[in-house]
């Protein structure tokens, strides 16, 4: 018997025995039944009724049941002796039942005297666990649903505590629902740009040979903010007794200046990013790129390509890496935190972030010359500046006026600045702040303390002597195989479609055949497993007939499957 660990403690207390104010007695089928300073847990006259009545709201097709209320167990039994009555076959498969125990004394009572389980499907929490056991126990990506069934005997309070605790669950599902269909929205465009970018993979190093290469050295990491103003004229005289690091969006700041950097980083690359990069091309040393950046900015530029990959767990990555060498490099959530994770990798003592601002009096924009913001803020009319919605917001529910200071909007970003120490506790980390709003978590630091003589030609040295450019990466064999098995499953859907009408008796055999392959070709081809997973999960939340969601899954698999079928033939040719 599934039991949690507090409602199993709570069973061995002593004082969960029955007292006084519990009644034990037999209704007129010799059943027992119990009541609780006299109001009856159960039906006196007929408790199979009772068990229908409370059940027959049940959705077939959702594999998650919560029971709010056990009293003596019978609304279980009753569902596990017909179980066939109220869910489907395939649900039965994968259903999870959850049971809240709201009294512990008449739940001993029962386990003791009346019934207990040990099916593995079934688990017994007490009202007072915390949801993190929940989420433990329970895989909300494969929940299509939820069924709540309460104990009719249930007070007003405990009913209202049950549609709290149905409301958490339901939350948390559809949440997981929404990030599968998020991360396969993205992971479209991340796969497409891994596609086109593959064509570089020949010409350029893994990452892995960076490791702990710059052991003992310093390194100014440099974004646009506003701040990096007061930084120009001193980076631009000790330019050789530096070594810069550097965001995609600062390039064309640092460019203009006549500062070329040493390192250019881009992650996901959208398309405003690859401006800097379409108009400026200065030539600098190295691009740090993830693999499914934009594919406009490996086209645009000249510099040699040092790859990695933010996402290790993405079907396409885990399928490249078994024909090449592509290493996985531990990223935050944007660019700029992605820089000190890189410098990190390469074994730097001690960074000073310059622009680094993150939040600024008045709100001053990144600097005018960053193209990508220049055009974004001032040739696109739907989109406005961070600096006008949340100042909008303010003005709207205080009666500042003017631009308030920037520690009013940006205190609880702070708190992520205080896990940098421990974070990075082998490198340093430094920043200039002038205007920028102070983070106590890292230490104020100065240009002058990293210029270090002929920095800049010691480590572009040491970068030169571990690139090396993978020439017999079969990047073009990993593609062809791809798509000969993408053509083969291409052509198992297609076969099915035409054999829809042929099959109208066994539609639901089909179903579940078609379902079955889709899980299978799911597995063989790891780029379709993100998308396919949403189609899956709309089939088995749907509640339309077998024959419509047969056609569904088809037509929607058929469809992901020449979205990259195409582009798969079209880096065939490159290759």
């Amino acid at each position: 018997m599934n039991i949690s660990a507090k409602l199993h403690s709570l069973m061995n207390d002593k004082k969960s025995e029955l007292d006084a104010s519990y009644k034990i007695e037999k209704n007129k089928d010799n059943i027992i039944v119990i009541s609780k300073n006299g109001r009856a847990l159960h039906s006196k006259y007929n408790i199979n009724n009772e068990c229908k009545r409370v059940l027959e709201n049940i959705n077939k097709n959702k594999n998650l049941l919560i029971i709010y209320g056990y009293g003596l167990g019978y609304i279980l039994k009753y569902l596990i002796e017909n179980i066939n009555d109220y869910f489907n076959k395939e649900i039965i498969k994968t259903l999870k039942i959850i049971v809240v125990i709201e009294d512990i004394s008449v739940f001993k009572y029962s386990y003791n005297n009346i019934y207990n389980t040990d099916n593995n499907n079934i688990f017994f929490i007490h009202k007072d666990d915390s949801i993190n056991y929940i989420n433990k126990i329970v895989d909300y990506k494969s929940i299509n649903g939820i069924n709540l069934v309460m104990l009719p005997a249930l007070t007003k309070e405990e009913k209202d505590n049950a549609n709290i605790f149905y409301t958490k669950i339901l939350n948390i599902v559809e949440k997981e629902v929404s990030n599968i269909f998020t991360n396969m929205y993205f992971e479209n465009i991340w796969t497409k740009n891994i596609i086109f970018n593959s064509e570089y993979i020949n010409n350029s190093s893994d990452i892995s040979l960076f490791k702990e290469a710059f052991k003992g050295l310093k390194a100014l990491l440099i974004c646009p903010g506003p701040t990096l103003k007061h930084s120009i004229d001193i980076i631009k005289k000790e330019r050789e007794n530096l070594l810069i690091i550097c965001v995609d969006t600062s390039y064309s700041v640092l460019c203009k200046h006549g500062i070329i950097p040493d390192f250019v980083i881009t992650v996901d690359g959208g398309f405003f990013n690859s401006l800097d990069f379409v108009y400026e091309n200065t030539q600098f040393p190295y691009l740090v790129m993830d693999i499914a950046a934009n594919k406009i900015i490996p086209k645009c530029i000249k510099s040699n390509i040092i790859r990695f990959t933010s996402s290790e767990n993405l079907g396409l990555i885990k399928y490249i890496q078994k024909f090449t060498k592509l290493s996985y490099l531990t990223t935050s959530s944007t660019v700029a935190t992605t820089m000190i994770d890189f410098a990190c990798y390469l074994g730097l003592d001690e960074i000073l972030l310059i622009g680094f601002d993150n939040s600024y009096p008045f709100y001053e924009r990144h600097m005018k010359h960053a193209l990508s913001y220049e055009y974004m803020v001032n040739k696109t009319n739907k989109l406005k500046t961070y600096e006008s919605y949340y100042f909008n917001t303010i003005r709207n529910n205080t009666n500042i006026d003017n631009y308030p200071p920037t520690e009013f909007v940006f205190e609880s970003q702070m708190e992520y600045f205080d896990e940098y120490r421990n974070k990075y506790s082998n490198m340093k980390i430094k920043r200039i702040t002038k205007e920028a709003v102070k983070i106590n978590s890292i230490e104020e630091g100065q240009i002058e303390d990293f210029i270090i003589n002929n920095i800049r030609k010691k480590s572009l040295h040491i970068a030169k002597s571990i690139y090396k450019k993978d020439n017999d990466a079969n990047i073009k064999k990993a593609y062809s195989e791809l798509k000969n098995l993408l053509e083969e499953f291409r052509n198992i859907l297609s076969n099915t479609y035409d054999n829809i009408n042929n099959n109208s008796c066994n539609i639901d055999n089909l179903y579940y055949e078609t379902m079955n392959t889709v899980k299978e070709y799911q597995n063989k081809a790891g780029i379709l497993q993100t998308i396919l997973s949403a189609t899956i999960l709309m089939c088995d939340r749907g509640e339309r007939e077998n024959r419509e969601k047969l056609i569904f899954l088809i037509m929607e698999s058929l469809r992901n499957v020449n979205y990259f079928l195409t582009r798969i033939s079209l880096i065939i040719e490159k290759l």
